[in-house]
């Protein structure tokens, strides 16, 4: 279980690193051609990536809190109710 569990993560943080390195290796993107409804490549390939960032942040966050039970929504105890003062 502890190996699978380790599968996952590594998943989940190669997704975040991902856009990273996809942003910052700027040969990869640094073109005109080709166009899209004529947009250069370089415009809207970083505009993709806006998107696909959202969703590999999302699975990356679904992943690892299938494989972490103990995550929980900020500002909860660990019972799930709000903290002393706050308002639910």
């Amino acid at each position: 279980m502890a190996r699978f569990r380790k599968a996952i993560r590594v998943a989940a943080y190669t997704g975040l690193a991902l856009p990273l390195v996809a942003i910052l290796w700027v040969p990869l993107y640094a073109r005109t051609t080709p166009r899209l409804a004529g947009l250069p490549f370089f415009y809207w390939f970083q505009f993709a990536w806006i998107f696909l960032s959202m969703a590999l942040m999302t699975a990356s966050h679904l992943l690892l809190k299938r494989t972490d039970p103990g995550v929980r929504a900020p500002g909860t105890h660990p019972g799930g109710h709000p903290h002393p003062g706050e308002h639910a």
